[in-house]
């Protein structure tokens, strides 16, 4: 049973919230805190796996509480909730050891799965939330222009990074790919040239960071 604490100061959320979770049979709401200070009182007298809690609330932030709990009671998982996508506030609240990252407007498949897998140990952060989190910290700029390579690639030139980032030969990738080593060899040297690098470590590390070793 996973046992949750909600924290929101705003009560009518708070109940919305509380309702979603009632008929979940491996959920069990434990209860709900309208401030921060009252969520520390009522995790240091219960037994709580999973706090949900705003990150804007008055008197205490939902990252004071992260912090506090993080402090004092390491165990106890935090998903934070809030209306904006902030890559700044994601990345802090990241740092500070959340767990997960709700936004407001969240439907119940996404909160029973955020809630689930962060009480199992992974993370839960949305698709929105890491573009947040990736614009924040790469220029819009950079980012546009490693968008742009990536869609320049071809089919074949992406499965010939994957297969050289799993450190395959190019007889190897030839023989998977039913094509000739010399024409390995062609694409190769393509990309290198395109991602401005010199050897295969640096084809790989760069792709890397591009994201376009995924299959």
């Amino acid at each position: 049973m996973i046992k949750i604490l909600i924290v929101d100061d705003h009560t009518m959320f708070l109940n919305g919230l509380a309702s979603l979770l009632k008929k979940e049979k491996d959920i069990e709401l434990i209860g709900t805190a309208e401030t921060g200070h009252l969520a520390i009182q009522f995790i240091k007298e219960h037994n709580i796996d999973v706090v949900i809690s705003d990150l804007s609330m008055p008197g205490m932030s939902g990252q004071e509480l992260l912090q506090k709990i993080q402090l004092n009671y390491p165990d106890v998982k935090f998903i934070a909730l809030s209306m904006h996508y902030d890559g700044k506030t994601i990345s802090e609240i990241i740092k500070i050891g959340a767990r997960g990252y709700l936004p407001k407007d969240a439907d119940k498949k996404e909160l029973l799965e955020a809630i689930r897998g962060v009480a199992t140990g992974d993370t839960y952060f949305g698709d929105r939330a890491k573009r947040a989190v990736l614009n924040d910290l790469i220029p819009v700029k950079e980012q546009q222009k490693m968008e742009s390579f990536a869609a320049q690639l071809t089919d074949r030139e992406k499965e010939i990074l994957v297969l050289i980032a799993e450190e395959n030969t190019q007889e190897e990738i030839a023989e998977k790919l039913f094509i000739s080593s010399s024409t390995v060899v062609y694409h190769k040297r393509k990309l290198m040239a395109m991602l401005e690098v010199k050897g295969t470590a640096g084809l790989v590390r760069k792709a890397g960071e591009m994201g376009l070793l995924k299959k």
